[in-house]
């Protein structure tokens, strides 16, 4: 099984995140036409981070399946420390502004996400939730799976993985038929944890069923084709409140799919910009609400009405602000977390490592 660096789930990233930009800046043509039929499409671009879920899930658990196949065991504290450096800087650059130009107001903002715990609450950035529920996600996984290889093998694995899939969507469904307020089941990590553990599972398949995995990956087509319909799914509910409940099974089953179909694909040089887009996926998603409303500022400024070019100018701004911290901040703490403890573990941790560096 290779676990090198694959440019094509650079592009699948760059999917995702352009989503979740189309949603949150707000994309419009300023042709009624034209936004009539785009409009149901960019309602939908919540779906993004659904595809961040399931990607999230499925190179994590290539990682550590691969690393405890490899040595036995699992170094818990070497991942945490991994995560911390992946995740932390880029976040606490962003919380250190939130607090510095909102004082006060910006600090009680900012604890629950130093907590992370900003799923469970109130009067957080809103887009952070997203985050918490993968920080939840990586510390029960480094916990539980490397303990079931070793306790229960690879069949124990499955039986918890679809168990998890089974109960997370379960308890969503029957929480949306009782009216739970909508925000809860798509912040929560209980009703969330459906796509992270869908995303383990087919790592799971990669490893110990490479036959299957390779039988699923080759069909390309068919999972382009499951991909938009799941897609097509939640165009068709809408804003309804048929999202949150059965929507997020068709979200997670098109983002697997999607996952699939670019599972080490050929990436031809016009999704180039999305491989771009997928290498600063991090930062642009925590800088980009507030980056964004800087460039609707900048347009205001300069006269510009049409929604394209508002749109055009705040995602601009946004890419170029994630690029300056990723090269500044991002990648420097990135390059601190290859340097292997031990040189008898260096030549597995790098093999293993590159896959993850833009995880």
């Amino acid at each position: 099984m290779d676990l090198r660096r694959q440019p094509a789930l650079d592009v699948v990233r760059g999917i995702a995140i352009s989503l979740v930009l189309l949603f949150h800046l707000h994309f419009a043509t300023g042709i009624a036409a034209l936004d009539r039929v785009i409009r149901p499409i960019v309602e939908v671009g919540w779906v993004g981070v659904d595809l961040f879920f399931v990607l999230s899930g499925f190179l994590v658990g290539r990682i550590i399946l691969a690393e405890c196949v490899a040595t036995g065991g699992f170094d818990r504290a070497k991942f945490i420390k991994r995560r911390i450096l992946r995740l932390w800087p880029v976040l606490f650059l962003y919380l250190a502004a939130l607090v510095l130009l909102g004082g006060a107001k910006g600090f009680a903002l900012v604890v629950p996400v130093l907590l992370h715990v900003q799923n469970y609450a109130v009067h957080v950035p809103s887009h952070l939730w997203s985050l918490a529920v993968e920080e939840q996600f990586y510390l029960v996984v480094a916990l539980a799976l490397p303990w079931l290889v070793t306790r229960h093998g690879a069949r124990g694995v499955v039986v918890a993985l679809v168990a998890v899939i089974v109960a997370s969507t379960s308890l969503r469904l029957l929480a949306w038929s009782d009216g739970v307020d909508p925000r809860a089941l798509q912040w929560q990590t209980q009703y969330r944890a459906d796509g992270l553990a869908l995303g383990v599972l087919f790592a799971w398949i990669e490893r110990y069923r490479p036959t299957l995995f390779s039988a699923l990956v080759r069909r390309r087509a068919r999972n382009v084709a499951l991909a938009m319909l799941g897609y097509a799914v939640l165009v068709g509910l809408g804003t309804s409140a048929l999202r949150f409940g059965p929507g997020l099974i068709a979200a997670d089953v098109g983002s697997a799919a999607l996952i699939l179909a670019f599972h080490h694909a050929a990436t031809p040089a016009s999704t180039r910009w999305l491989a771009m887009l997928g290498a600063v996926a991090y930062p642009l998603y925590i800088w980009h609400p507030s980056i964004g409303q800087v460039g609707h500022e900048i347009a205001r400024e300069v006269g510009l009405k049409a929604p394209s070019g508002v749109f055009g100018i705040a995602f601009g701004t946004s890419v170029l602000v994630a690029a300056l911290i990723s090269a500044l901040i991002e990648r420097p703490f990135m390059r601190l977390r290859e340097r292997p403890r031990s040189a008898a573990r260096a030549a597995h941790v790098t093999i293993i490592d590159t896959e993850n560096y833009y995880q």
